[in-house]
């Protein structure tokens, strides 16, 4: 191997244990990922769903540099309640998920049928339609609704 390999690899490690001292971070690897928000917006059928997470310094470092694609099996366990699902994109800390299916039409309304999620949410925000919404802390399940 050339110096030069080993003169970046250096400064590679350098800067990381740098930034973990500086925004005292620990390097543990933090293998799981901590859902703060999921925020779900109801269109007939379907839903919109925003999904805040944290993870370990070192698995933003990954994520950084191998992209977000370690991070689906994730959102399946999440989401393991619905049958069906789009992942639209997952960027940094955020993901974007297509929720298909969800509500079912029945006279006037759509209704939604509690489901359970794989992990707790510390915040679940259920947006209706017209705007309004629900909010709910430490969430195991979504809730029944009709809209």
């Amino acid at each position: 191997m050339k110096a030069a390999h080993f003169l970046v690899f250096f400064f590679a490690l350098s800067l990381v244990l740098v930034a973990a001292a500086t925004f005292q971070y620990t390097l543990e690897m933090k293998t799981d990922i901590h859902i703060t928000r999921v925020e779900m917006s109801f269109n007939n059928e379907n839903a919109l769903t925003e999904i805040d997470y944290e993870v370990g310094f070192l698995t933003e470092i990954y994520i950084f540099f191998f992209g977000s694609r370690n991070l689906n099996p994730y959102m399946d366990q999440l989401l393991f309640d619905f049958e069906e699902y789009q992942i639209i994109s997952i960027r940094g800390t955020t993901a974007t998920i297509e929720l298909l299916n969800v509500s079912k039409f029945s006279g006037e309304y759509y209704l939604h049928n509690s489901r359970s999620l794989g992990m707790p949410v510390d915040q679940l925000i259920l947006v209706y339609p017209d705007g309004k919404y629900l909010t709910f802390n430490n969430a195991v399940e979504t809730q029944s609704i009709f809209y």
